[in-house]
């Protein structure tokens, strides 16, 4: 049998959560859910007319990983950029009520990014993304590197949540992990595929499988054996520490020192998957500050990630839920490759 983690474990990593402060870096996105029901075709178009009951603003992005980490009992602070407008005072002000500290960048006369997802009950019938991708400038990386330069020693451990709207740009990964490294910080990063190669010498990496399978130019695979050989062509190539290829409704495959392991998902039912990524990163990445090697680790992040997928849209998981979903985990469910 594999490590297994008992209620002590998870109650030590609880205990200590609130000494822990994560930097995060990445996009900062608004997250809009306009939901109601569905009783006619609109005499316009062939259609569904949705009468709207109710509508919530929510942080995306790289601001989803910091309420994740805050929602625990961590501190984090995030690094990011956003628009002059009233969607980047918005997501200004969600950020400062969950108590997350801030490094923004704005920009005038550039949209904030927001996305809106239209519901029906329970079903997602549209999603509607306004946004304008554009990359860090020269004087806003400047900006940024001082801070960073100036803070690092008052974290943890950096995160780069890379949502591809332009604030993560190469030379700022260059410059993040040569910053870690010689302060001897935990650098850990959900990617994106346009960038994939660019994340080297990184602690750990969490993509998805179709990240993982893209960022390499592969074909996705379709069995065990296949991932085990994806996962071991991504760290040779990045020379990455670590790395967790998630699987969504199958759960996630880890690969460590000590070995490849496959934890398969707790939760039975998935309602929706939006930002479970950002769980995962932000768990793994507070229970690895904490000590915790990145199997353990990992099966945090994985009971975590059972958590919200049961709820809707961009959500977070609270220390009483992480208990209580704690009491699904079979350590004897867990395969070695």
């Amino acid at each position: 049998m594999v490590k297994t983690l008992t209620n002590q474990h998870l109650e030590k990593f609880l205990a200590e959560l609130d000494k822990i402060r994560i930097l995060v870096v990445g996009d900062l996105i608004l997250d809009h859910f306009m939901s109601g029901t569905v009783r006619r075709i609109s005499p316009e178009a062939p259609v569904p007319v949705l009468e709207v009951k109710q509508q919530i603003y929510r942080c995306g992005g790289a601001g989803n990983v910091c309420l994740n980490i805050n929602g625990l009992g961590a501190k984090s602070t995030i690094v990011g950029v956003v628009g002059d407008d009233s969607n980047g005072a918005l997501l200004r002000n969600i950020l400062r009520k969950n108590n997350v500290n801030t490094f923004i960048v704005t920009r005038k006369n550039f949209p904030t990014s927001i996305k809106t997802r239209v519901i029906a009950g329970s079903q997602q019938m549209i999603r509607i993304d306004n946004e304008q991708p554009k990359r860090l400038s020269q004087e806003e990386l400047i900006k940024m590197e001082r801070f960073f330069a100036e803070e690092i020693d008052n974290f943890d451990g950096i995160i780069i949540s890379d949502y591809g709207k332009g604030v993560i740009i190469p030379s700022l990964i260059s410059y993040l992990v040569s910053l870690c490294r010689k302060h001897k910080k935990i650098i850990m990063v959900d990617p994106k595929i346009d960038h994939f190669l660019y994340y080297k010498n990184v602690d750990c990496l969490t993509p998805n499988l179709i990240e993982a399978s893209s960022g390499m130019k592969i074909s996705e695979p379709d069995c065990d054996t296949k991932i085990v050989s994806l996962g071991k062509k991504i760290i040779k190539k990045l020379h990455s520490r670590g790395l967790i290829i998630t699987r969504g409704k199958d759960g996630m495959t880890v690969f460590s020192d000590s070995g490849i392991f496959h934890l398969p998902a707790i939760s039975k039912e998935v309602f929706d998957v939006t930002g479970a990524g950002d769980t995962v990163i932000a768990v793994l990445t507070l229970a690895l500050a904490s000590g915790f090697d990145l199997l353990r680790s990992a099966i945090f992040a994985n009971i975590a990630a059972s958590v919200v997928v049961q709820k809707l849209g961009t959500a977070t998981v609270s220390p009483q839920e992480l208990r209580a979903m704690f009491s699904g985990y079979k350590p004897e469910t867990i395969e070695k490759f």
